[in-house]
């Protein structure tokens, strides 16, 4: 399983948020805002027999302008990368829709949204994208691009994801639907063009 992990590329430029004067101090870099780009390289290497190096895609999101908000729009990269490497790309908020899609043998995107009044962000505290490679129905198997030890560990996340495989979690569906319930499309999907 290929992983690539966001935090490893702290040395790695990536403007965005350009629409509104680029990014926030220190958060300019591939380790604080690239976790969308990490996941279309993982999906790519995981699903097809093609690679995508991380700074074609931090490339390629600037070209299209999808660096343009904070961190980077799927709506504008995802079908880019897809139609390059022969994959479908729809979008969903529907969890019953991600879950027939992953059991057909896709992969997702997950836009999981953080913290909000009465919730803590399992995921993230702001804004994250996670790659969901599969589920059995009752749990979603993720690739988190800001995995680090201790991330789950945090007051409010205890006990809500298995990391004892990491890089490769696992928390239940109902964790990942609420985790993106304040987020449209809450799911990003990627299937092989049949």
């Amino acid at each position: 399983m290929y992983y690539l992990n966001q935090l490893d590329y702290e040395h790695v430029p990536y403007e965005h948020n350009l629409s509104h004067g680029g990014p926030p101090p220190g958060k300019g870099t591939a380790a604080a805002a690239a976790c969308g780009p990490c996941c279309l390289c993982m999906l790519v290497e995981n699903m097809t027999m093609g690679h995508l190096e991380l700074l074609d895609c931090l490339k390629l999101s600037a070209e299209l302008k999808a660096n343009m908000e904070m961190g980077t729009s799927l709506k504008i990269l995802g079908p880019a990368v897809a139609e390059t490497f022969g994959l479908t790309f729809e979008t969903t908020d529907s969890l019953y829709e991600l879950v027939e899609h992953l059991r057909r043998g896709g992969m997702a995107i997950a836009n999981s949204g953080g913290d909000r009044e009465g919730y803590t962000g399992v995921f993230t505290h702001g804004g994250h994208y996670i790659a969901v490679l599969s589920t059995d129905g009752k749990d979603a198997c993720v690739l988190d691009p800001s995995y680090k030890e201790g991330k789950y560990e945090e007051e409010g996340r205890q006990g809500k994801v298995d990391a004892s495989a990491a890089p490769i979690v696992y928390c239940s569906l109902k964790v990942l639907e609420e985790d993106c319930a304040n987020r449209s499309p809450a799911y990003y999907l990627f299937a092989r063009k049949r």
